[in-house]
């Protein structure tokens, strides 16, 4: 008994999250479904799977590691976020939602800038040399993936700036009508998953640029 009272109880609210975050998860999923077949060609230069399947499914195989690697680092940050929060407490921060928040909001941040720094890094570290000739091989031998492979690296790139200030914002700026309201939550769910989107594009872009710069 003593222990049980001890715990704090579960949150009624994060009971309720599963219809946002699975509203949340399906939208993720089809955008990502539909961007890997608009850029199909692409995918199939990464060669992901071989030796697993079929060289015309390469871009299936490279779909599924794009939308594992999206809800991967979704669930990394839930269990990051929960462990943060846990260790806060440890050292003498109240269990609060404010604690909560700190919590969530440091580990958003490493998720976001983290990852996207090391392939940048990766990147100019494996291949210090120009990108003459990239942009017309692309156009010559994958037309139809130019547009992601050049036009939407950025994008995606910048995206995460104002999908930070949305999860962020709402986070922060609401308080406590976050937890009650099912909208904002699939909102905020939004906001998270399409960053971990975005990096797990980010990381696809990059590794075919360096497959085909090798």
């Amino acid at each position: 008994m003593g222990i049980e009272a001890e715990r704090a109880p579960w949150p009624d609210w994060l009971g309720r999250l599963w219809i946002p975050v699975g509203i949340a998860a399906a939208v993720i999923t089809v955008a990502g479904v539909l961007v890997v077949m608009a850029s199909r060609s692409a995918w199939l230069l990464l060669g992901a799977g071989r030796g697993l399947v079929p060289e015309a499914y390469y871009h299936v195989w490279g779909m599924l590691i794009m939308l594992g690697t999206t809800f991967g680092q979704a669930a990394g940050w839930a269990g990051g976020s929960a462990f943060g929060y846990y260790v806060m407490t440890l050292v003498g921060l109240r269990a609060t939602w404010t604690t909560a928040r700190v919590a969530m909001s440091l580990v958003y941040i490493g998720l976001a800038a983290v990852p996207l720094s090391a392939y940048h890094t990766y990147d100019r570290w494996l291949l210090g040399i120009p990108r003459l000739g990239l942009e017309e091989w692309i156009a010559a031998n994958v037309p139809d993936s130019r547009w992601f492979l050049l036009t939407t690296h950025e994008v995606v790139d910048y995206s995460l700036i104002p999908l930070g200030v949305v999860f962020l914002g709402l986070l922060w700026g609401l308080g406590e009508r976050l937890k009650r309201d099912p909208v904002l939550q699939t909102v905020a769910a939004l906001a998270l998953l399409g960053t971990s989107l975005a990096l797990a594009l980010s990381l696809g872009i990059h590794s075919i640029l360096i497959h085909i710069r090798l």
